[in-house]
This record gives C-alpha cells, structure tokens and sequence, in this order.
C-alpha cells in the first residue's frame, strides 16, 4: 500500500508493535526511478493494467518528486509476513524524513536481540584475559620458588 511520508511514519510503530513478541519488520531504503532498468516490464505491465490512471498518477507522482537528472524520490518499504506499506520520499523532504525515522527506530529499538555470537566472542575474550593473567602470577610464584632465598648466616 503506498501511504504519503506521514501516514508511513504512524503505521510504522503499529508494524513494530505487531512484531514485538516475535517476528520481524523489514525496512529497506532505495532510489525509485520507474525508468530505470525494468523499463520493458514496467510498459508491459502498464499496457496490461486495467486501471491506467492509478498507474498513470504514480508516474506523475515520480515525475513530481524527482527534480532533475541527478536527485531522485526514495522509496521506503516496510514489510511483515502478514502487512506490507511504503511511501516515496521527495528530494527536498529526505533530511526531515529519515529524521523522524531515526527517532521511531531508537524508540522501538528495544525488542532488539543481542547477537549471541558477540556475547560468546567477549566472553571467551575475558576468560582468556583472565587465563593469560592467572599463568603470569603462577609463573612469578615459581620464579619465586626456584630462585635461592638468602640464608641468614648463623
């Protein structure tokens, strides 16, 4: 479903809520240019089209957004198993955008998992701190052992 920037930005949290428990959302940040290199798909599936003047006001819509040769509209898409939303960002409103993106993310980074792999890999590097730093007191105390102590003459 292509939303405008707002609506995206409400339903994104509800998509985070929906997945809270278990599941993901997957979020993904491109250039849109309908001309691009689908362009014989994208004439073949206009030419098949039913409803040309949704397709067409779409067109429009790029056509709109982007400004010249060198800025183009985004397209956000997030997806669930079950929901799928995205929007086209304009050139000009980008920086504002994926402003208000990065603080819905920071506030719902919380049902983040930690990679167990990191928690391994610092775990298995303290324990081997701690190894190093326990063979170099035993091998001091055997130093200690084995060098002749000064006797007091008697």
């Amino acid at each position: 479903m292509l939303a405008n920037n707002t609506e995206f930005l409400t339903a994104l949290p509800s998509l985070f809520g929906e997945t809270r428990e278990s599941g993901s959302v997957s979020v993904t940040i491109k250039r849109y240019d309908y001309q691009g290199v689908k362009h014989q798909r994208e004439k073949k599936r206009l030419a098949r089209a039913k409803n040309d003047g949704e397709e067409g006001a779409i067109h429009l819509l790029v056509d709109s957004l982007s400004l010249g040769d060198k800025e183009y509209a985004t397209l956000v898409r997030a997806a669930t198993p079950k929901k799928k939303i995205s929007t086209l960002v304009a050139p000009a409103d980008l920086d504002a955008f994926l402003a208000r993106y990065h603080g819905l993310l920071l506030a719902n980074v919380d049902t983040i998992k930690k990679n167990e792999r990191l928690r391994k890999k610092k775990y298995a590097a303290k324990r081997l701190a701690a190894r190093k730093a326990r063979g170099a007191r035993e091998k001091k105390a055997k130093l200690k052992k084995q060098s002749p102590a000064a006797a007091p003459d008697a």
